[in-house]
């Protein structure tokens, strides 16, 4: 039976990347000023973004601070503002002035309509996004937990795309939803990997897949993951400290066998969706399970794991079917005639890397490929 790498193998290749940057970007300043007219919610929201999985580290300086509208706040070195306005009031003329006078400093702004669920219509809070120039616009109440999560989390995250590992370091209530997008995002860049590359055909005897060269890669991934989810949970940044941690947790193949396993009970045909699922389904179970030891500091147990096979099989057989016809239809809007041999070679627009001819997804950063405009007669 080949050697299978496993997660712990996987964090010793992440040695070739550059951590250092990633825990940079991580421990970077982060100073969120949140402003509004008095009795409009201000501590109540500070208060809820302070809250949130893992309270238990060291208390340090709060990146939260609460200001009015008649202070001045424009040149402080402020992360991000949101700017809070009462839902109940028709106009808001000072939250418009304070608006135009931050845009010229290019700060993410997120305008939380406070309050929403006393007005009757909280949909025409919505509609009024396209005043806010520049600013992502939310309707919430901020006493409602459920309410900050499908609103203000995703706005926030938007406002600050590419640095969602240190808002969720930072700002305890976003480290559930960033540590579920790094999730959903490596499982389905895996998923797209295992698309481009034709992962190995699943051996019904051996119950693994066994292409080494494509696990290495696929494992290499999960490991960055797990790194990104511990900072993102508040663990220690060094990774030296961090990984060891993480290897011992679900440090071995036996995810990949579990799943080829079940999978090849569940779907008698041998072909590209059990390999997709298989890397989509053992990616999002390994981030799951170092997500729970996040927040509890314990290993999943034995019946926890298996309802998480369950869940992650189904997540990955959709996502696969979900690539796959992505796939198909990308190439039958595909040229019919052959660019040839000196074609330019294919690149993601997103990374930059080269990939194969006929690629319909990058197999480095998951995104899809545009096919290339047919040469004119």
């Amino acid at each position: 039976m080949p050697n299978l790498p496993d997660l712990a193998g996987g964090f010793k290749t992440l040695r070739e990347m550059d951590l250092n940057a990633i825990r940079e970007q991580a421990e970077s300043p982060l100073h969120i000023a949140v402003v509004g007219e008095a009795g409009v919610g201000k501590s109540t929201l500070i208060g809820q973004l302070l809250v949130g999985p893992r309270q238990h580290e060291p208390p340090g300086v709060p990146p939260v601070t609460e200001h009015r509208l008649d202070e001045n706040v424009l040149f402080q070195p402020y992360s991000s503002v949101l700017l809070m306005v009462d839902a109940t009031q028709a106009e808001h003329p000072r939250e418009r002035q304070f608006i135009d006078k931050l845009s010229a400093h290019r700060t993410p702004v997120v305008v939380c309509y406070n309050k929403s669920d006393l007005v009757e219509n909280p949909q025409t809070v919505l509609n009024e996004a396209m005043r806010w120039s520049g600013a992502e616009v939310v309707a919430i109440a901020a006493p409602d937990r459920n309410s900050l999560l499908r609103g203000l989390a995703p706005a926030m995250l938007r406002a600050h795309r590419g640095r969602e590992v240190l808002l969720a370091r930072r700002l305890p209530m976003l480290r559930e939803p960033v540590s579920h997008k790094l999730i959903d995002d490596t499982s389905f860049i895996n998923g797209a990997y295992s698309l481009t590359t034709g992962l190995a055909e699943i051996n019904p005897v051996l119950d693994i897949p066994l292409n080494v060269a494509d696990m290495a890669v696929l494992t290499k991934n999960q490991a960055l993951m797990a790194y990104k989810i511990a900072l993102a949970m508040g663990l220690p940044s060094d990774w030296r400290e961090t990984i060891p941690k993480l290897a011992t947790v679900v440090g071995s193949a036996f995810l990949w066998r579990q799943l080829a396993r079940e999978l090849i009970g569940l779907i008698p045909a041998y072909g590209i969706i059990p390999k997709i699922a298989v890397s989509y389904a053992g990616t999002y179970a390994v981030g799951q399970a170092i997500y729970q030891w996040c927040v509890n500091g314990e290993k999943l147990k034995p019946e926890t794991l298996k309802a998480l096979y369950t869940e992650a099989l189904g997540r990955g057989r959709e996502a696969a079917r979900s690539l796959v016809a992505k796939r198909q239809a990308a190439r039958l809007e595909a040229p019919k005639r052959r660019l040839g041999l000196f074609a330019p070679a294919l690149t993601c627009p997103a990374c930059g890397k080269k990939l194969p001819k006929g690629a319909a997804f990058c197999a480095f950063c998951g995104k899809p490929i545009e096919t290339p405009a047919a040469p004119q007669e």
